[in-house]
């Protein structure tokens, strides 16, 4: 063939290379078995009578991704599968524009809290999302996604996580549990669809005589006498309260936490050091208020998480 072409064409009649013909198909296999999949788990959860809900989801699910399909035999998508993507990721998002000279001055008082935390969350972000683990002085343990996590400290391995209180002024339960003496199991979460599920399951404001626990999977125990973690955890930090301080002119509690174990997967690399950054997979992040989505660009996909304001 003239200039090396291979000879197939696309649906638009336009010369394709062999990679972007193979590419293509990749991905509508991956779609098919998705269909595919998402039809035999209807499937099963009618026969099991389950949440019509959460049916529906799946449903939806089913739709979106045959859709997809449809669209990538048609052709209609064609020219996405024409480069890798480099000119696209080397190309500045609307962040990674400048400002130069046209500046907008916004004293942070002058803002509705809606409109301050809209933006200082879409400024500070990515931020990682932990999945805190207590125990209240009845016995109830409790769970409590949050982002406002840092790390203060090496050497001694300190944490600092902000803890404010709900829209009726009561303070979360993790801070009422750590003021009474519990222990923390602090959850690192990985960057996949199903840890996104779970914060969006555990955000949900219950009543402190109710457990997060509840309808979820079974807990883990912890081999060191702390609160129990999920088993979809990428490495949980067992810690304990160090220093408490109310921020100032704020309803929120730092708490400061000392790290006394981690509990992690037996990976790693000389002198126990963890796995380098195209090894370790995406951790689980928040970008904004409720958007959830996999570390850390997060352009892969994306979760809302609602339940605690439904």
């Amino acid at each position: 063939m003239e200039n090396g072409e291979s000879g197939l064409l696309n649906s638009r009649g336009q010369p394709e290379r062999n990679g972007e013909n193979m590419s293509k198909e990749a991905v509508c296999d991956f779609l098919r078995r998705c269909v595919l999949y998402a039809d035999s788990s209807i499937n099963r959860k009618k026969d099991r009578e389950e949440d019509r809900g959460e049916i529906e989801r799946w449903a939806a699910y089913r739709d979106f991704t045959a859709y997809a399909l449809s669209e990538v035999e048609r052709g209609e998508l064609d020219d996405w599968f024409q480069s890798d993507g480099e000119a696209e990721r080397k190309q500045a998002t609307f962040l990674g524009i400048p400002m130069g000279e046209n500046v907008r001055n916004d004293p942070m008082d002058a803002l509705e809290h809606p409109e301050r935390a809209a933006w200082m969350s879409a400024l500070v972000a990515p931020r990682p999302v932990f999945l805190l683990s207590t125990i209240s002085e009845q016995g109830v343990a409790n769970l409590c996604p949050v982002t406002s996590v840092s790390l203060l400290a090496n050497t001694p391995p300190l944490l600092g996580v902000s803890l404010s209180q709900d829209r009726s002024g009561r303070p979360r339960d993790t801070l009422v549990n750590l003021r009474s003496g519990s222990k923390i199991s602090a959850m690192v979460l990985p960057g996949t669809w199903d840890a996104a599920l779970l914060v969006n399951e555990t955000a949900a404001p219950l009543p402190p005589e109710q457990s997060e626990w509840d309808k979820l999977d079974e807990a883990v125990d912890s081999p060191n006498g702390f609160p129990p973690y999920h088993p979809l955890s990428a490495a949980v930090l067992e810690c304990e309260v160090a220093e408490l301080h109310p921020l100032p002119d704020a309803v929120a509690t730092l708490a400061i936490l000392r790290v006394q174990n981690i509990l992690r997967p037996d990976i790693g690399s000389k002198r126990q050091m963890p796995p380098d950054a195209e090894t370790w997979r995406p951790l689980l992040a928040q970008f904004g208020l409720d958007r959830i989505t996999s570390g850390p660009d997060g352009a892969s996909w994306s979760f809302e998480v609602r339940s605690h304001r439904d």
